[in-house]
């Protein structure tokens, strides 16, 4: 049964019905393809405008605005003071604290594995492989530091602390490997703990001729 025209509403009904609502962007285009029925209809669209691209901008000017008069209303004392060095001072300070810190803890770390490897020793009735250990160890410290000399030539101020570090990380790896072996080698230990020892003295005996060259150079500079 065909319905009479007066039953369907008309376009225009339906447009103003539809007028006032929003709608999504896509729906716009969708009402504009009636080119004899151009019927306003307001759409919610989400655009970015100048004006809010220009806020981050705008804020960044006004927080350095803000700073620039927060220094200018501190004293003369406080805008005088070298805040570039004192930075470098504190950084410095940090960094020779943690280097104390790591040295002391390596070595507290090392009398406390000799030791235990004196007691394993002593407890498996091998006490000679002590000396022979320690003994080896520092002959091969001797060797290997002036094999690296020859090796990695540098200058005086910083090749003896290079030649050492070197040195001393071939004997933790001396110790590391015996601590995976089957069953522990006690000997590998030992020439660990001599190498290491030997390292710690020869680092310690730098130390106190670096010591007495500024003594010397100080002196004289008076003189």
């Amino acid at each position: 049964m065909a319905l009479t025209a007066s039953t369907v509403p008309s376009f225009g009904f339906q447009i103003k019905l539809l007028e006032g609502q929003i709608f999504p962007a896509h729906w716009c285009s969708h009402f504009s393809r009636f080119p004899n029925h151009r019927t306003p209809i307001r759409c919610s669209m989400k655009i970015s405008t100048v004006a809010q691209f220009g806020e981050p901008s705008k804020l960044k000017m006004q927080v350095d605005d803000f700073g620039e008069k927060l220094w200018q209303s501190f004293p003369e004392p406080v805008k005088e003071f070298p805040w570039k060095k004192a930075e470098d001072v504190v950084l410095q300070r940090f960094l020779f604290l943690g280097e104390r810190v790591l040295k002391w803890s390596m070595v507290a770390l090392f009398v406390l594995s000799s030791l235990s490897d004196v007691m394993l020793s002593i407890s498996r009735n091998r006490e000679l492989l002590i000396p022979l250990g320690l003994f080896v160890g520092c002959m091969l410290a001797d060797f290997l530091k002036e094999t690296s000399k020859e090796l990695l030539p540098s200058t005086k101020e910083g090749g003896l602390k290079r030649h050492l570090v070197v040195t001393g990380a071939f004997f933790v790896l001396v110790k590391v490997s015996a601590y995976f072996t089957i069953g522990g080698n006690l000997l590998l230990s030992h020439v660990g703990n001599g190498g290491l020892m030997q390292v710690l003295w020869l680092w310690i005996k730098s130390h106190e001729e670096r010591g007495n060259d500024d003594t010397s150079t100080g002196k004289n500079m008076e003189n």
